[in-house]
């Protein structure tokens, strides 16, 4: 049968790129999955097709054991994932959907090479031309699918980017509301503060007006009352 899978080994080559921003258990699991996958393709591509119909019954269900394995590495990424720094979840996400993408390849790889052994084998063991062709073509189906899921990948990861860095402006921008509020939350006070000070002060401004007026006051009926007790000495009695 003719099922191409050339797109699966590029995608491993780009995924064992540089892993240093993960942490260590998440590297080492993607490398588990790339490992387990590259080892599927090559059953697919080179053994499936040409082994005999007695061993490939063993074969296609050591590939379906191998494709459950892969699904529960992946179930793993997941959930370190989940438990990862905030920092971290778009690059790790990324690279958790180009895995899952990769297996997703893989398993069309697989049924499509599986239906093409049992629709397309005539009397002669051969696979007819028109099967041939539909096998193309739908392997061509496969790899724009595939180009189609990465750029949603792409466009995923720049989205939940884009969301984490609104996500901490907004969380800069509440912090400065929250001291402009402390800030005007003191000026207040020192404003209340200043107002009683203010209104202490011109209380005692009366205070010492009225002090003043009754002094003066003192001051100018003191000289009339000095005169006429005086005067009332003068006279004789």
């Amino acid at each position: 049968a003719v099922v191409s899978t050339q797109s699966t080994g590029i995608k491993q080559t780009n995924l064992r790129g540089d892993m240093s921003c993960f942490p260590p258990a998440f590297e080492s699991t993607t490398e588990d999955f790339n490992e387990l996958a590259k080892a599927i393709n090559n059953l697919i591509r080179y053994k499936l097709p040409n082994t005999s119909r007695e061993s490939r019954k063993l074969l296609v269900q050591d590939i379906n054991r191998r494709l459950d394995a892969a699904q529960c590495i992946l179930n793993d990424m997941d959930g370190k994932v989940d438990r990862a720094a905030v920092s971290l979840r778009p690059k790790m996400s990324y690279r958790l959907r180009e895995c899952q993408a990769e297996l997703a390849e893989l398993k069309i790889s697989f049924v499509a090479e599986e239906d093409s052994y049992k629709c397309g084998m005539n009397s002669s063991g051969t696979i007819p031309d028109d099967k041939r062709r539909q096998v193309l073509l739908n392997q061509g189906a496969v790899e724009r699918s595939r180009a189609a899921l990465t750029r949603t990948e792409q466009i995923a990861v720049e989205t939940e980017t884009l969301g984490n860095e609104i996500t901490g402006e907004l969380g800069n921008q509440r912090e400065k509301i929250t001291r402009t509020r402390d800030l005007l939350e003191q000026t207040d006070s020192t404003l209340e503060k200043s107002r009683r000070t203010l209104l202490n002060m011109g209380r005692r401004a009366i205070t010492n007006k009225i002090a003043l007026v009754v002094i003066i006051v003192l001051e100018l009926s003191l000289p009339g009352v000095a005169s006429g007790y005086a005067a009332g000495e003068s006279v004789p009695r």
